[in-house]
């Protein structure tokens, strides 16, 4: 018997997100940063999609690395999600008011010492990216009712005490793994597309 075709729900994955208790960290000497997770509906009545971005091989930090776009909160920032909208169009060209807040997902902590609050935002098309060539190499979408099945676990890792899973998303052209597979993996749970992660409470990653 066929499984039933997945729905996708603007305002529940809102409602979810917002009235949940969100796990957050302050972690010394850790810089607070923000993405925006991008939802992309191309056109009325499709489904959506993820929108990710390949940063170029000059920046000098996740150089040539798949991402979400953003980066590290600014002193005029009035909020992560400022921060959030601020990257995005600082990077793709995406304006404030083309973008639907829809919650944030739990704060992730990275090796490099930010702490990334990821901002999930929706997005209706069609859209017209403006990528920075400074800071963005390319960009991608995969179909998000594709990635539970691209899933697949990445090893194990130990960071400031901690062993966890690392997470990685199958693709033809591009590697899709850490911090952007494992907020990828968070918002596939808050939409019940697959089981929790299985992130323990104290530990960070």
């Amino acid at each position: 018997m066929s499984q039933p075709r997945p729905v996708f729900d603007a305002s529940l994955l809102s409602q979810t997100l917002r009235s949940r208790t969100r796990q957050r960290w302050e972690l010394a000497g850790f810089r607070e940063s923000a993405v925006l997770v991008p939802l992309l509906i191309p056109a009325p009545g499709h489904d959506p999609e993820v929108l990710f971005t390949v940063r170029t091989a000059s920046l000098p930090t996740h150089a040539g690395q798949v991402a979400f776009p953003g980066g590290k909160r600014e002193p005029s920032d009035l909020s992560l999600d400022h921060t959030a909208l601020r990257e995005s169009q600082e990077e793709l060209g995406i304006l404030a008011e083309q973008v639907e807040l829809l919650g944030q997902l739990d704060d992730m902590p990275t090796p490099m010492g930010f702490n990334i609050t990821p901002v999930v935002g929706l997005l209706r098309g069609p859209l017209s990216l403006l990528p920075h060539p400074g800071e963005v190499a390319a960009t991608f979408t995969v179909p998000l009712f594709e990635l539970p099945s691209r899933y697949q676990e990445g090893g194990k890792a130990e960071w400031r005490g901690h062993i966890y899973t690392m997470h990685e998303f199958s693709h033809p052209q591009h590697r899709i793994w850490g911090a952007t597979a494992a907020m990828t993996l968070q918002l596939l749970y808050f939409l019940n597309l697959v089981p929790s992660p299985g992130r323990a409470p104290t530990s960070p990653r």
